[in-house]
């Protein structure tokens, strides 16, 4: 095992315990035979998932009757000089260990020696597979309804750390029969920030730190970034020694895995939207449009802070067509229809002798069409996949910085103004690969920011289409002119 009490390079981790209780009641202690593990965040995910891979010298599978029905205590740690590790700073899954559901796949390595690799998830998924919630809540989302859901001892009975943002809601909802986290889905969709100008983007997804109720918004807001990595020479040395800091600052590679792709986004609601909402009682419906660039300063993006101070920079140019309207003002690219009935007691305000109900509506108006549009942003927007070197802090929905060299500069320290910037980290696999003696920690990013630098220009580019309009019909086969018959 590594030293855990100083880092020796950059990337360096080191294995504290990984023991496998299995259905047979014994407890297996792998340390000394990990190879490699791979865990997987995803801001939507609601559990994380992995898989270990170890040598096997003696028949551990057959003899131990490994199945797929065991549990792996894991911790994995980063070295650091105050030798003072938590679930903060270490991926510790100790006391709440992780679930082994399948034997994934084993192979010789040689006469004597079998590699096998085991998938993991956590407890709380088996148990969403196992139970269904069918009961009624009421209250506000995050504490009333999301947190009982989590901690109720009959339902997930999550024993890990959870955090949430308010809401500005105060719901009564039935839950008919669902899963619990497909529940939890429903009442994310329907929340709205207290905090963030009733951002309607609230998530409920799992890290390696534990539960998340939280919108986009709130990922978004951070003056400091978690962390910033830039492009350099490698193996940066200061008098004579590793550079340490910089090098777990450094950007290994990267690739960008997406970009901007406007008839992507006006499909999906991105630009502009129109909802029918129709009133079942009074016979009577409203339309509500979604304007991208009039609602753009509503929600935080990825530049609502940084060094050069924030241009309202949107993904879209305020250019005029040849109709002369924005790309934003066609509503009808995308149609939602909706049905409300304000006789039902359960989610409308009713005023009967005087007296109303401390429950909010469901207002789908309120949240359908921005919730649309703000998660295509993050699909159809800058997207790039990097590699930087390990660490056991970052985890999906932290804010980093990214410095990418342009290559086209012949100044050393010029940076790409286009792919420099804050970036959302929506995805994140950790990798921990043993190579002989050395142990490595690489992570894999799936970055992606909703803004740019600098504000779009807004001069447009004119149509040339000067032809002229021609109808002709098509002539029989027998018509056709020519000669030659084949």
């Amino acid at each position: 095992m590594a030293d855990t009490n100083s880092i020796q390079y950059a990337g360096e981790f080191a294995i504290a315990e990984c023991i496998l209780y299995t259905v047979g009641g014994k407890e297996l202690d792998l340390t000394d035979l990990v190879v490699g593990v791979n865990i997987y965040e995803s801001i939507f995910n609601n559990s994380i998932t992995g898989d270990i891979s170890f040598t096997d010298t003696n028949n551990i599978i057959g003899n131990a009757k490994i199945i797929g029905q065991e549990k792996l205590s894991l911790s994995l740690i980063t070295p650091d000089a105050t030798d003072n590790y938590d679930r903060t700073n270490s991926i510790e899954f100790g006391e709440m260990p992780f679930y082994v559901f399948k034997v994934q796949s084993s192979n010789s390595i040689n006469d004597k020696t079998m590699g096998y690799t085991l998938s993991f998830t956590t407890a709380e998924i088996v148990r969403n597979g196992h139970i269904r919630v069918a009961q009624s809540y009421k209250g506000e989302p995050a504490l009333d309804i999301v947190k009982k859901v989590v901690r109720d001892p009959e339902l997930l009975n999550s024993k890990k750390e959870f955090f949430y943002e308010e809401t500005t809601n105060n719901y009564k909802m039935i839950a008919p029969n669902m899963r619990p986290f497909d529940f939890i889905n429903m009442v994310a969709r329907k929340s709205l920030s207290k905090d963030y100008n009733f951002a309607p983007t609230f998530l409920f997804y799992e890290t390696i730190k534990g539960y998340f109720f939280r919108t986009i918004d709130s990922m978004m807001d951070r003056k400091n970034p978690r962390m910033i990595y830039r492009e350099h020479t490698p193996n940066a040395f200061v008098d004579g020694k590793p550079d340490i800091v910089a090098n777990l600052q450094n950007i290994l590679s990267y690739e960008v895995i997406s970009s901007s792709d406007t008839l992507v986004s006006q499909r999906a609601g991105m630009y502009a939207s129109k909802m029918l909402e129709i009133d079942l009682f009074n016979k009577s419906y409203t339309t509500h449009d979604y304007d991208y660039i009039k609602n753009y300063e509503d929600d935080v993006h990825a530049d609502e802070f940084n060094k050069s101070g924030s241009d309202i920079a949107p993904v879209l140019s305020e250019a005029t067509d040849d109709y002369g309207n924005f790309l934003s003002e066609y509503p009808d690219s995308v149609f939602y229809v909706q049905t409300t009935d304000t006789t039902n007691e359960l989610f409308t305000p009713m005023h009967q002798e005087g007296k109303e109900t401390p429950f909010d509506t469901i207002n789908t108006k309120q949240w359908l069409q921005r919730r649309k549009s703000r998660f295509a942003q993050l699909e159809s927007s800058l997207a790039l996949r990097v590699e930087v070197p390990g660490n056991t802090v970052l985890q999906a929905g932290d804010l980093i910085g990214l410095e990418i060299l342009n290559r086209t500069s012949v100044t050393e320290e010029q940076y790409d103004e286009v792919y420099t910037g804050r970036y959302l980290v929506r995805k994140i696999h950790h990798q921990f690969a043993k190579t002989g003696s050395q142990l490595m920690h690489t992570v894999l990013m799936e970055c992606v920011r909703d803004t740019l630098s600098t504000k779009l220009p807004s001069d447009g580019v004119p149509l040339f289409d000067g032809g002229e309009n021609i109808e002709e019909m098509i002539p029989l086969g027998a018509a056709d002119p020519g000669d030659v018959l084949f």
